[in-house]
């Protein structure tokens, strides 16, 4: 399945993040394409407050992973463009986030492309020099 959505402001986000949550009660890894700067942490923000996160999320770039605790089960952020290899990956316990039950929202997976499992989600965000962000979301 594929949906496209075109986002002009942040409030223009909102029906992105309604849309995607019933999918994301069976498909809880979503793996977040884009240049620096397209909208993947903002975007996050707003999924991590829809389900239910009371916590100030803020992005891992240097963390690498943060963990919250949502409404009913934990939810991680996870960047991964510091990182240059698979064993990186493999080291910092990714490889159980992606086979666990929680939720795992994941910027720059391409390191990792391969393991993600079947049901992930798939969101390309592509901004235009117009200021319009292009969400693709797509998974089998």
């Amino acid at each position: 399945m594929r949906q496209q959505f075109l986002v002009a402001t942040i409030d223009d986000l909102t029906p992105v993040v309604t849309t995607l949550l019933p999918t994301l009660k069976e498909r809880k890894k979503v793996a977040f394409l884009g240049e620096i700067g397209a909208g993947k942490t903002t975007f996050i923000k707003l999924l991590c407050q829809a389900l239910g996160v009371q916590d100030v999320t803020s992005s891992p770039t240097f963390s690498i992973i943060n963990q919250y605790q949502s409404q009913t089960e934990l939810v991680h952020h996870i960047d991964l463009y510091r990182l240059k290899s698979e064993e990186e990956a493999f080291s910092i316990g990714l490889m159980e986030l992606l086979e666990d039950e929680s939720y795992c929202f994941i910027e720059w997976p391409n390191i990792i492309e391969s393991y993600f499992p079947e049901k992930a989600v798939w969101i390309q965000i592509t901004a235009k020099e117009t200021g319009v962000r292009i969400f693709d979301i797509f998974f089998e």
